[in-house]
């Protein structure tokens, strides 16, 4: 009996000595890794921000096999989210903030254990692009300490799932590529340019940063035919369809713009319910034409045209605006041109 006494004496020990090693290990740690995948940034991007793709790189839905996901309506951009079960705990994601092709932020949360906080950030490298996914906390519970001393630590432990997570994503963008090939597109130098007074008549509209590219799509559908009306109303003889940004503010992730039409500055231009005219001076700009379908290469033609407005030391001044310059109907999906031009100083 003494010995039993003894070995219980001592296994006691062994477990206030391990709760008491667990309980100081530090709260706070910081896990990321990266890779470079062969593939274009949009690509990559495209796939991470959409909870559904999850389920097909997702390290843990290999090692629980009881995971049930439930998706929200929303799965991509600011406030997608989704949740799942499983027979060792539910838990739930939601995407907190992103800025496109560059990062994402999201919120992870087990039970009603304190979130813990993963990033993801995306950068062009000659090979492709390089993707990084993190994981961070400041509030570790207990429990998942003790699971992270059992896996050899929170560096290994988590970095290891995020390297068979990159890996898997790496396999699935591939395969992706492979079965429908990017649309091609195509640009042209980035020029500078003296430009005649304009005016520019079109409909107000706003949105956020991160669903300017979806909620544009939309809103030409509504607003473009409209203009083109109110254009044959009034007998305009020379006019381009396009775009005047007015605002793109990253932290606030406000968006606003006009659709609608670009004129001479001596065109007249009867008042139209909904239309506001919009007065552009004379002066020097930067252009680049991107040949391509709608909403393909306009990150890239933007990221051209911030370069060399960095190169040369010029200074953005005053709205951005894009011309359509012919009819997508008339030619062929690479040939359509956007114009793109910034005011500078």
């Amino acid at each position: 009996m003494k010995i039993l006494k003894y070995v219980l004496l001592l296994l006691l020990v062994l477990i206030v000595a391990g709760a008491i090693f667990i309980a100081t290990r530090a709260n706070d740690y910081d896990v990321v890794r990266s890779k470079v995948i062969k593939a274009p940034i949009t690509t990559v991007f495209n796939n991470i921000n959409d909870y559904k793709n999850w389920e097909a790189w997702g390290p843990w839905m290999e090692e629980d096999s009881t995971i049930v996901v439930t998706y929200n309506e929303q799965t991509s951009g600011v406030g997608a989210n989704y949740s799942w079960t499983s027979d060792n705990g539910p838990g739930k994601m939601k995407t907190v903030s992103l800025t496109q092709n560059k990062s994402i932020e999201q919120e992870m949360q087990f039970g009603d254990y304190e979130p813990t906080d993963v990033y993801w950030t995306f950068e062009e490298v000659e090979e492709g692009t390089k993707v990084s996914w993190g994981m961070k906390s400041d509030k570790t519970a207990f429990v998942f300490k003790m699971f992270a001393v059992m896996g050899g630590g929170m560096d290994k432990m988590l970095g290891d799932m995020e390297e068979k997570g990159l890996n898997s994503i790496e396999r699935e963008v591939l395969a992706e590529l492979e079965k429908n090939p990017p649309k091609q597109f195509r640009l042209s130098e980035v020029t500078q340019q003296q430009l005649t007074a304009k005016k520019f008549i079109g409909f107000h509209q706003k949105t956020t940063t991160d669903a300017v590219m979806e909620d544009m799509s939309k809103l030409f559908m509504e607003f473009m035919p409209k203009a083109g009306m109110y254009a044959a109303k009034n007998k305009l003889e020379s006019y381009t369809p396009g775009s005047l940004f007015i605002k793109w503010d990253e932290e606030t992730k406000e968006a606003e713009f006009y659709i609608g039409l670009l004129v001479d500055a001596e065109t007249k231009l009867p008042k139209e319910k909904g239309m506001i005219v919009t007065k552009i001076p004379a002066g020097n700009s930067v252009k680049i034409s991107k040949y391509g379908p709608y909403g393909v290469g306009d990150y890239e033609a933007h990221t051209m045209i911030g370069t060399y407005i960095g190169k040369n030391n010029l200074t953005q001044n005053g709205p951005i605006w894009e011309l359509y310059v012919n009819d997508p109907m008339n030619v062929k999906p690479e040939n359509v041109q956007t114009d793109i031009y910034y005011p500078v100083k």
